[in-house]
């Protein structure tokens, strides 16, 4: 059995990164090892199979390459450049943003600088695959690695932020076009996103290919008909998850409801001011984050009548909708990214991409009349689930391919 380096943002720290919960058991399963390499530390750290080592992240993450170490690897920093140079779209932009790209470039060399005198002095590529979980910064630490040792071959998946261009000021991902240069596969988690890629990078088409995150069983949800409609949401609290979007349609709602959000971010304090202003009839609870296992826990016990996602842009299916399918949960959802992969009619509802509030409205006003308010509805959310989302499934498939890709290299 092969050992795998598996590169993240903050996993196993902290709360975020939580579908890389799912995956891990599966790949610590068919690996001999893994070594997790997140990028930083956060508060707290997760329970790991026994064949999983942390290496601890560097004190400074972010530290950049000093001048004396861009003379040394003049000839990496300046194909890096010329590559990041290239890839801007438009003159204007590239102008624009070149202190921040350069910055970036320090950094990614720096990091290359730390694995390749630290962390690969024992790499073995005949015993060892490369995995970065994001098309990100190990992966661009890894691209430059490779211009100094071929033998250096990574695999990547690839999720939102790291995908689309215009999650990026200028709509400019600095080293989208080296990471593509370099990288051996790329795994997108959505439809959606493979025939963006594909279409960005025809060149690179055969390196992409679909494979989807997955969640667990953990049977249906309780529930019965009840005169309150009861709402569930789970995301950041960003601009671009649109939250304020609901309490906007929650406003014209006339019917009982009951509102549960699950998530933590920038946009807290203005969301409760709202809700403050909500009618006396709609009642809301912000629980904040809480750990996967909790907001699983929860499902199982608590009555949700219809999960609401009204983010603006994603890049996978998003394992929000997933766990709330797999408890039979109706969805109502925009449709961005991978999301009609798993909204439609035997699931519940898409939205347009950019929904009124009026219309949001009306659905939860007329939801509890309607077809998908039924015990037998909830089950064919399920069974839907079942067929394209479930974790054994997904994650047993993409263990098959991470391992022929390993074969594949040697």
């Amino acid at each position: 059995m092969k050992d795998l380096w598996l590169f993240t943002t903050r996993f196993p720290y902290g709360q975020g990164e939580p579908f890389l919960e799912n995956e891990l058991p599966f790949l610590a399963a068919r690996f001999a090892r893994i070594r997790l390499i997140p990028l930083v530390r956060d508060h707290g750290i997760r329970a790991l199979p026994p064949n999983v080592e942390v290496v601890p992240p560097p004190a400074e993450p972010y530290a950049v390459a000093s001048p004396l170490r861009m003379l040394a690897y003049a000839r990496t920093w300046w194909r890096m450049r010329r590559a990041v140079r290239a890839s801007a779209p438009s003159a204007e932009v590239r102008d624009r943003l070149w202190p921040d790209a350069r910055a970036a470039m320090r950094q990614a060399l720096e990091r290359m600088h730390r694995y390749r005198t630290g962390l690969f002095r024992d790499f073995d590529p005949d015993r060892v695959l490369l995995y970065s979980y994001w098309m990100a910064d190990h992966a661009t630490a890894l691209s430059l690695l490779q211009l100094h040792d071929r033998r250096v071959r990574y695999v990547a998946r690839m999720h939102g932020f790291d995908l689309y261009a215009d999650r990026w000021p200028g709509q400019w991902p600095f080293f989208q076009d080296l990471q593509m240069a370099h990288v051996d596969r790329v795994h997108l988690v959505s439809r959606a996103g493979l025939d963006h890629l594909t279409a960005r990078y025809p060149q690179h088409a055969d390196r992409c290919e679909l494979s989807r995150l997955g969640t667990f069983d953990h049977g249906a949800g309780p529930w019965a008909p009840s005169p309150e409609l009861r709402l569930a949401s789970a995301s950041h609290l960003v601009p671009i998850k649109r939250v304020a979007l609901l309490i906007e349609a929650l406003r014209a709602v006339r019917r009982a409801v009951r509102w549960t959000h699950f998530g933590e971010g920038p946009e807290r304090a203005a969301l409760e001011a709202a809700v403050t202003t909500l009618p006396p009839h709609i009642r809301v609870e912000l629980p904040g984050n809480i750990a996967n296992q909790d907001l699983l826990a929860w499902y199982r016990s608590t009555p949700v009548d219809l999960f609401v996602h009204l983010s603006s842009t994603e890049g996978g299916v998003p394992v929000a909708l997933q766990e709330a399918a797999s408890f039979g949960i109706p969805l109502l959802a925009a449709d961005a990214g991978g999301v009609r992969e798993i909204v439609g009619p035997a699931t519940g509802t898409l939205l347009p991409h950019d929904p009124e509030a009026a219309l949001i409205a009306r659905h939860l006003e007329d939801f509890p009349g309607g077809p998908q308010h039924t015990a037998a509805f909830r089950a064919g959310v399920r069974a839907a689930w079942a067929a394209g989302f479930k974790a054994e499934v997904n994650f047993g498939h993409f263990c098959d391919r991470l391992l022929g890709a390993a074969e594949r290299a040697h």
